[in-house]
């Protein structure tokens, strides 16, 4: 009969007393640490709580952080609408660069997926009707773009109750955060000796470094005081200093960079193998006093590539590739010798005023020579979050689009992609690679080795790139391992790069490869959830679209008892037989309604037959259809729902008629009023008890008032007959009621549930009143007149449960 399912209520329940009461402790932690940098505060966002089911359950917000914010501090406080509603744990997380992902109770992912993160945050706390706590995140030297936070309540077993039946308890979330910001920082030009003055004790420059940036080192000499010119040349001139990408470094909080002190002998060289790449970089110096230092700032490039005619197998033949190997590894080769008989860069003194350590910095190519770099091009899907990447190759002056590359063992190959923000973040990165190697050529072992890396290229040693997490590379083998997969959920947003490296191997030692090329395919795609094909949750989870104002992401929603990111978690999963029993009790508890059936159509209840047969048969489609072991849909998730809303209320309807027996003139007149009713209420809401309430109310006064207007012309007030049955069936009824409203959870929901199916079709028997013919009597005719037909048609002897009956006054009542 009924559904379990029941429409969420409206997102805003916050007060707005409580987020000014949160906004105020935000101002009040600035208060209390005053920073000299502008503030500039972000505004506050609100929205329901609900608890964790699905990663659909989860409410998500989005904030925009600028470039160069020193400190952001989160504030967050949940709340319940009523005192008396329980104490929900809320927990909460913080992501920058693409939606957090979430484990819960440690529940498992799917192979080859990685799921860590950097820039993440998690606190916790309790729900409470008064704001009585606040859980805090502050993040010093945030990078800038989309930060993200994901809350959620702990899962309790809900109680399945019908929208408007007694009080729902609603749960809400608010987040305020506010942030500081440093504003007019120095640039630092790259290839120019530039001499930088502070004007505080902590003091910010920055470096833009271009897109095709090989190496970055930031050379710092000469420190010299400008207050005191007396000072000694061993003191200390800067006290701290430190270099970090994409945001600002913090002293004294921030771990992640390199940190260095200098007297006015001193010099140091800030060294980035593999910078961020169109990004800016920024100098933190610390000083007790007004200082001039010396600053030059050098690079290499290493162009990116595009269009590249030699790394496709498809296109291209074997002659043109190896005339152009050759090429390239006696090019490479004249390069090395070149380089090795170069010097770095030598130290000279000299005197003057103050000491100063001056360097003749060289301008040419560091230690380790430029790879070759291809970016992909990105074909996109109609599906948001759904697209995949490509190498374009030119041949004979036509671009293809390829997904093989061509190695070599002279030198890696780096490849880069873009994870575009917001469009590509809400579904998975997968990333595939198939080794294909000469099969004439058996004797050599050949071994690929692929890094994937965000934000930068994997660092070098000499001319081999380091796979700096395990869990991040792929090796593949010619003998053993021709395919390796990657994935990752919800990728954040940036330049990812896939660097690499081929190997060949005889007898276990490394070798020349005599190979012409070795070809890999680089099949590189976004795609929502988790699998590819019919099942991107697998056979025990739906795949689930999640669009929340300009936020999109796919989640899997499991069943069965399976749980995990892709629904392949089978450690609390329902035994098959299980599922089908609980299946079979739904459907099949249908069946009691056949008794009713059988009895309205002897009693010539043939309209109420029909309906009590439409709702078993609405009731069993739709619970086949609502199933994951066996489920079969005739027609629409939908149309089945509201067929079995429908009809079980329209069997409550009919049932009252038929047991007020009023004229059959009036029958069909009562029936077309309650399917208007009824069907009004249902396509309005269907799990509102408004609409039950409201026709159930209606459909109770028509056997009440009938029965009150026979009384009324009998001048006395009769029992009603077969007070027996009517007893029964109501309070089968009530219990059944009772049980659907107050006592089915998510839990028990298919026992209880069919419990309700079995007591509401029994409750009918007793409720539906004997046959017409048996009240007339055998004759087949009635004694009463016209006039009267609302009180003779039912006033005889024999009559049914709201029928008063007395032999002395129904003569007298036939004699006037």
């Amino acid at each position: 009969m009924m559904s379990k399912n029941i429409i969420m209520p409206p997102i805003c329940y916050f007060s707005r007393r409580y987020l000014m009461i949160l906004q105020f402790h935000v101002f009040l932690i600035l208060l209390l640490f005053p920073a000299k940098e502008c503030i500039m505060p972000q505004s506050s966002q609100e929205g329901s709580l609900h608890s964790f089911k699905s990663y659909s359950d989860v409410t998500m917000f989005h904030y925009t952080l600028p470039k160069e914010v020193l400190r952001v501090t989160w504030q967050f406080a949940a709340f319940m609408d009523r005192q008396d509603c329980p104490e929900r744990k809320v927990h909460i997380y913080l992501q920058w660069g693409s939606y957090p992902v979430i484990s819960i109770n440690n529940d498992t992912f799917p192979n080859d997926m990685y799921h860590k993160r950097n820039h993440a945050f998690r606190v916790s706390g309790f729900t409470t009707f008064e704001l009585k706590t606040v859980a805090t995140i502050p993040v010093y030297g945030p990078e800038a773009g989309d930060w993200f936070v994901g809350a959620y309540l702990s899962h309790w077993d809900e109680k399945v109750q019908q929208q408007g039946l007694g009080h729902k308890c609603h749960y809400s979330i608010g987040s305020a955060a506010i942030w500081t910001q440093t504003n007019g920082i120095e640039n630092i030009p790259i290839g120019y000796q530039q001499t930088l003055r502070t004007k505080k004790s902590t003091s910010y420059y920055k470096i833009y470094v271009p897109s095709g940036t090989w190496n970055l080192r930031v050379h710092i000499w000469g420190c010299n005081f400008m207050v005191l010119k007396s000072r000694n040349v061993h003191e200390l001139c800067i006290k701290n200093m430190a270099l970090k990408g994409r945001s600002l470094p913090v002293f004294n909080h921030s771990q992640s960079f390199e940190t260095g002190n200098l007297t006015m002998l001193d010099s140091y060289t800030f060294t980035e193998s593999s910078p961020y790449e169109d990004s800016y970089y920024y100098l933190m110096i610390i000083s007790d006093s007004i200082i001039e230092v010396n600053v030059k700032v050098v690079t290499s490039e290493c162009p990116i590539r595009v269009t590249e005619e030699t790394f496709t197998k498809q296109y291209a033949d074997t002659p043109i590739l190896s005339k152009t190997l050759a090429q390239l590894r006696m090019k490479y080769l004249a390069k090395l010798h070149s380089h090795h008989s170069e010097d770095g860069y030598n130290e000279s003194f000299y005197n003057g005023d103050v000491m100063k350590n001056q360097f003749r910095i060289s301008d040419e190519h560091f230690d380790d020579q430029c790879f070759p770099r291809y970016q992909f091009t990105r074909i996109k899907y109609s599906q948001i979050s759904s697209g995949f990447y490509l190498l374009q190759v030119d041949i004979q002056n036509k671009e293809w689009l390829t997904s093989w590359l061509m190695l070599t063992d002279v030198y890696p190959v780096i490849t880069q992609f873009d994870i575009l923000p917001l469009i590509d973040i809400g579904g998975t990165l997968v990333i595939n690679a198939h080794l294909k190697t000469d099969k004439m050529a058996t004797g050599q072992l050949n071994k690929v080795v692929l890094c994937v890396q965000r934000g930068r290229i994997s660092n070098r040693t000499k001319d081999n790139v380091i796979c700096e997490n395990s869990e991040m590379s792929m090796i593949l083998s010619s003998f053993d391992r021709h395919d390796g997969t990657l994935l990752i959920p919800y990728p954040q947003a940036d330049t990812w790069f896939v660097s690499l490296a081929a190997t060949c191997y005889f007898n276990g030692k490394p070798v020349d490869c005599d190979m012409k090329g070795i070809f890999v395919s680089l099949d590189i795609r976004t795609r929502e959830c988790v699998f590819d094909g019919n099942h991107p949750c697998g056979h025990h989870g739906i795949c689930q679209e999640v669009h929340r104002d300009i936020l999109y992401y796919t989640t899997c929603t499991c069943f069965e008892g399976y749980k995990g990111w892709g629904c392949t978690d089978a450690t609390s999963a329902n035994p098959e037989s299980s599922l089908l029993i609980t299946t079979l009790i739904l459907t099949l508890s249908n069946g009691f309604f056949i008794p009713a059936i059988y009895l309205a159509v002897k009693r010539g209840l043939y309209t109420e037959g029909l309906v009590y047969l439409a709702t078993m048969l609405f009731s069993s489609l739709y619970h086949v259809c609502d199933q994951h072991v066996i489920t079969y849909c005739v027609a629409k998730y939908e149309v089945l729902q509201y067929s079995d809303f429908f009809s079980s209320i329209l069997a409550f309807w009919v049932t009252l008629v038929a047991m007020a027996e009023i004229p059959i003139r009036f029958v069909s007149l009562c029936h077309m009023f309650g399917v208007l009713i009824i069907a009004f209420g249902v396509e309005s809401n269907k799990t509102s008890l408004t609409s039950i309430l409201v026709p159930l109310g209606m459909g109770i006064m028509i056997p009440m008032g009938t029965y009150a207007y026979r009384c009324f012309h009998l001048r006395r007030l009769k029992k009603p007959d077969r007070i027996p049955k009517l007893l029964a069936g109501l309070t089968l009824a009530v219990v059944g009621l009772l049980l659907f409203s107050l006592v089915e959870t998510e839990a028990n929901y298919q026992y209880v549930h069919s419990a309700w199916h079995m007591i509401i079709a029994i409750s009918l028997i007793f409720l539906l009143p004997p046959s017409r013919l048996e009240q007339i009597g055998c004759s087949g005719t009635s004694s009463f007149s016209d006039d009267s037909e609302l009180l003779d048609y039912k006033d005889i002897p024999g009559s049914p449960i709201f029928t008063v009956t007395s032999g002395q006054e129904n003569l007298v009542i036939a004699s006037n």
